[in-house]
């Protein structure tokens, strides 16, 4: 079966390459997603802006796909690829074979929201619809200035250090500089040489690109840089909550959709949940039993106790 030939992304490439059949229909504004996995159901966040330009998604590969869709696909006028690493080979080829142009987006952060739309209306060579779409960018990016400014107030400043792979690597820095925050560190795994290079011009000079992946690391890097958060996937989750850090889940396993213009609100009220979260004062004091014995115990050098207690450096949980 498809699904064992390998890593996944050899599995995905083996079952949407094997056959085609024509469409009921076909209309000038079609276009395939691929490497959209429609995590927590993000992408309904973007195919409902699609739907409002009048552009039809045939065939969304791999997330909510029909294989009946996905048989479509090769009569699509543009490939608008998410995750380069799984399917760039799928694109390239469907370009040599049926002539469908693609394009490289990403469906987080404001600006890089705006530019993939733009630049699907420039694809497709429709004025009118670039017109239609100049005027959905206005009034969503409106909108959303009034739902994020609560948000934006509470988030700016904060640093974070990103540790996910792919698309996310670098396009999650784009939607955390959206709403005010600093991405000090970020990770490269899973990412092609195209994604690296826009990690390092998002990051700048001053960014760090974690080399290596154990927990140590992760938290010697957050020490190093006084981040506030980590946002990573879920099996780093205990790592964070050990070193009584604030953490957000990026990856597959969340259960929140951060894609699109709605999802950027999402993102922003998890941010600010996750960050001012009462609980953090309350695990970050010394446990009333160490008060207790730090008084019975060491008399005067009570306030040496819990001032140790209370400072304790995430690596030291490692």
């Amino acid at each position: 079966m498809s699904g064992f030939g390998g890593l996944s992304g050899n599995g995905n490439v083996l079952c949407c390459s094997k056959r085609s059949f024509e469409p009921e229909f076909t209309t000038p504004y079609d276009i395939n997603l691929i490497g959209e996995y429609n995590i927590a159901g993000e992408m309904w966040n973007v195919t409902s802006l699609l739907e409002k330009l009048g552009i039809r998604v045939l065939a969304k590969i791999t997330g909510d796909a029909r294989y009946k869709d996905v048989c479509t696909a090769h009569r699509a006028k543009l490939n608008v690829m998410i995750c380069s690493k799984a399917l760039l080979n799928m694109a390239r080829k469907m370009e040599e074979r049926y002539g469908i142009p693609y394009i490289e987006e990403s469906f987080y952060g404001i600006e890089d929201i705006n530019r993939c739309l733009r630049n699907i209306a420039a694809k497709l060579g429709d004025r009118d619809l670039q017109n239609r779409t100049e005027q959905l960018i206005a009034e969503e990016n409106a909108a959303l200035d009034i739902a994020l400014a609560p948000y934006r107030a509470r988030l700016q400043g904060k640093r974070v250090v990103l540790y996910t792979g792919g698309v996310k690597s670098w396009s999650m820095i784009s939607a955390a500089k959206d709403l005010g925050i600093d991405v000090v560190a970020t990770s490269a795994r899973k990412s092609t040489e195209e994604d690296k290079a826009k990690i390092k011009r998002l990051l700048g000079k001053e960014g760090v690109i974690l080399e290596q992946e154990s927990p140590k690391e992760i938290l010697k890097i957050v020490a190093e840089t006084q981040a506030d958060m980590l946002i990573a996937g879920g099996r780093n989750q205990y790592t964070a909550l050990k070193a009584r850090i604030p953490f957000l889940d990026i990856n597959q396993e969340r259960h929140h959709p951060y894609a699109g213009y709605a999802g950027m609100v999402e993102m922003a009220r998890e941010l600010y949940e996750a960050l001012y979260s009462p609980v953090w004062e309350q695990v970050r004091k010394p446990a009333p039993w160490e008060e207790n014995a730090g008084t019975q115990t060491h008399g005067d050098t009570e306030n040496e106790y819990v001032s140790a207690s209370s400072s304790t450096s995430p690596l030291e949980v490692y």
